[in-house]
């Protein structure tokens, strides 16, 4: 069998792969050149490294290392060209390193390239020498090079593609983007890995385009990505959307689509794209559309209520202001009291005013927390009645009570807010009832290990239309119409809505326009135990003549207001404008009641009362240090207990609140006495 046919006959053996080609390549050279050894190396920079390798005895093995110009090699790569000796110990090589080193005396070799590049040699040798290479062997030598540059260049090639396609895949893996191609010839679907992942299906599913087009949501996504697929078709049109899309396992997700065309002699016969899940993507924007959403309503809310506020606050400081002021020259005892009277009434609505914002901002903010206590559940709804009947009596409206609670039901939650949640709703049937009745009930059955509380506030007032009924709980729901509009903040009903929230409550509320409303409360209470109570005024005579006092104060009007207080209870108090001063008159004289501010500069009344504390300046026992602040939390009170004061009184107070302080005083003094 000649050269030729040899040679394609091992070439084109598609039986073998690359490296079993190779080898019997090289027993086919070392035949054709009647030689020994058979070498096909790798070359870079100096180093020659062995890659394949046919030796007598197996003593050269692969991926053995020489120096470049130790070997014959370094020659046929200067040659640029095939090369041969035939007998090396009479050629101009006799001293050269690879003669010396390994007594060979034939060779013929040639560069491998791989495109420009050399990538190294195949050679065959031999300790023996040889008859003189003719032409056909330096053309067989040089088709063995050709050969094996072709093959080497498509094995980097098809490495560089699995090097680069793996890549792909990781890519596509991490960024969560698959790739896909539809074949209109061949009417075929190609799926990368990554999107039959995300589509949730088995990795040798194989889609049709109506398959694939059903994975898309039916209505708006189904609907665009057949519209894009059809403008493409037709128009070579490009598309980008982002659309829902139905898994296999019914898991809905968001995929952003790229898609285009391609033509061939103006008809389309290839589609192809990326898609990718963005669900993490679309979550988040939605979260912050809807954080900004809530971002401007808050400040809408709060210009609306700086708005509501500024107007609300002008009708009881007018009163406030315009009866003080009138006060000045009267000189009738009759209407110096009825002039006061109507300035403290202001007061009480401006502080309510000012409540209803701090409890809306709390609410708005998430701050506000629930302070639960033991208490006979029917005394509160028995004093709100108490209290509303005058007020109804003075509209001239019948208002009827039924309070079905025991006695003796002890509930522990925050009495405070289910006062304020009734007062609120009464007050709203006093406001808007201006004739007939309002009706209160209050009665409570066992739930499981709790208690159901239901309430139930009905009046015959003007009611409210269905569209006022649907927003009633939002922040500044009010009358729009003029003539029929109460004033207020509007805030009172959004407040009642939250606080029956807080306590995991349901409120429910009938309304007909001009034919009165009910509303429908109902509160899961926790049982509370029973408290015995002490009232310290029945054992104690209010005599403080004889109390020592110390108001720390460093607002000047707060000082006169409580020396006012205190006077009306024979107290003649002494005053500290901080507490570095208190501290300082403290040391000078002993106190048994002491009014502490809680902000203050140079140093606040929790570090002076943790300082008197501490040092036993004042102890428990002879000094009883009372909280007065216009700091009213659940926060600042934990604050004050810890830094050692014995009571907590908010700002504006009621005198009552003084008396309890002083009465408490009095008594601890009267058991250290004793």
């Amino acid at each position: 069998m000649n050269f030729l046919r040899r040679f394609h006959d091992i070439v084109s053996d598609q039986s073998k792969n690359f490296d079993e080609k190779i080898h019997k390549l090289l027993i086919f050279g070392l035949d054709v050149f009647n030689l020994d050894i058979a070498i096909i190396s790798e070359i870079e920079n100096s180093t020659y490294k062995v890659l394949y390798v046919i030796t007598p005895d197996d003593s050269l093995t692969p991926e053995t290392v020489f120096d470049l110009d130790g070997t014959y090699c370094v020659h046929t790569l200067t040659a640029d060209a095939a090369l041969t000796f035939h007998k090396a110990s009479t050629s101009s090589i006799a001293n050269h390193p690879c003669y010396l080193n390994f007594q060979l005396e034939s060779y013929i070799g040639a560069p491998i390239k791989v495109g420009a590049k050399v990538f190294g040699t195949v050679n065959f040798s031999s300790p023996n020498a040889s008859m003189p290479f003719t032409q056909e062997a330096h053309d067989y030598v040089e088709l063995f090079a050709q050969w094996l540059g072709c093959e080497f260049a498509r094995k980097i090639a098809n490495e560089q593609l699995l090097k680069n396609n793996n890549t792909l895949l990781k890519l596509e893996n991490v960024a969560n983007i698959g790739s896909w191609e539809v074949d209109l010839v061949k009417d075929k679907i190609i799926w990368s890995e990554q999107t039959r992942r995300i589509h949730e299906v088995p990795d040798l599913y194989v889609p049709e385009l109506d398959s694939a087009i059903a994975f898309f949501k039916v209505g708006n996504s189904r609907e665009s990505i057949s519209q894009a697929v059809e403008s493409a078709i037709e128009n070579g049109d490009k598309w980008h959307l982002e659309l829902e899309l139905t898994t296999a396992n019914n898991k809905e997700i968001w995929v952003s689509t790229f898609g285009e065309a391609e033509f061939t002699n103006g008809c389309c016969i290839r589609l192809f794209g990326t898609l990718q899940d963005i669900t993490e993507s679309v979550m988040l924007r939605e979260e912050l559309k809807n954080k900004k959403a809530e971002a401007e309503r808050m400040l809408e809310d709060r210009s609306m209520l700086l708005a509501k506020i500024s107007h609300e606050l002008r009708t009881p400081l007018n009163g406030i202001t315009g009866m003080l002021t009138t006060l000045l020259d009267e000189h009738r005892e009759e209407k110096r009291v009825e002039k006061l009277k109507v300035a403290l009434r202001s007061a009480d609505i401006l502080l309510s005013i000012i409540n209803e914002v701090l409890d809306f901002s709390k609410i708005n903010h998430g701050e506000l927390k629930l302070e639960p206590n033991h208490f006979l559940l029917k005394t509160i709804f028995i004093d709100l009645g108490s209290l509303y009947i005058p007020l109804f009596k003075d509209n001239k409206v019948n208002f009827q009570t039924c309070i079905t609670i025991p006695d003796d039901c002890w509930a522990y939650c925050d009495n405070a807010r289910l006062s304020q949640i009734v007062s609120n709703l009464l007050s709203n049937s006093l406001k808007f009832t201006e004739k007939g009745e309002v009706k209160f009930s209050a009665d409570v059955s066992d739930l499981d290990d709790k208690y159901a509380l239901h309430i139930e506030i009905s009046d015959t007032g003007r009611g409210m239309t269905k569209p006022f009924l649907d927003s009633l709980f939002s922040p500044f729901t009010q009358e729009v119409d003029a003539k029929r509009s109460k004033g207020g903040t509007g805030l009172g009903l959004a407040i009642v809505k939250e606080l029956i929230d807080y306590m995991n409550g349901t409120i429910s509320v009938n309304s007909e326009f001009n034919n009165g409303t009910t509303f429908i409360i109902d509160i899961p209470l926790a049982v509370g135990e029973a408290q015995i109570e002490s009232n310290q005024r029945l054992n104690v005579d209010i005599d403080a003549t004889n109390l020592s006092v110390l108001v720390v104060d460093d607002n000047q009007i707060n000082r006169f207001v409580l020396d006012a207080s205190l006077e009306k209870l024979a107290i003649k108090a002494d005053f500290a404008v901080d507490g570095e001063d208190a501290i300082l008159k403290c040391k000078q004289r002993k106190y048994d009641l002491i009014f502490m501010d809680c902000v203050m500069p140079q140093l606040d009344g929790l570090e002076a009362t943790k300082i008197l504390r501490a040092d036993n300046i004042c102890n428990h026992e002879s000094t009883l240090i009372v909280a007065l602040t216009a700091n009213t939390s659940s926060t600042d009170k934990v604050a004050c207990k810890e830094a050692g004061m014995d009571m907590f009184i908010s700002k504006p107070f009621k005198l009552h609140s003084i008396e309890d302080a002083v009465v408490t005083a009095i008594a601890s003094k009267a058991k250290l006495i004793a």
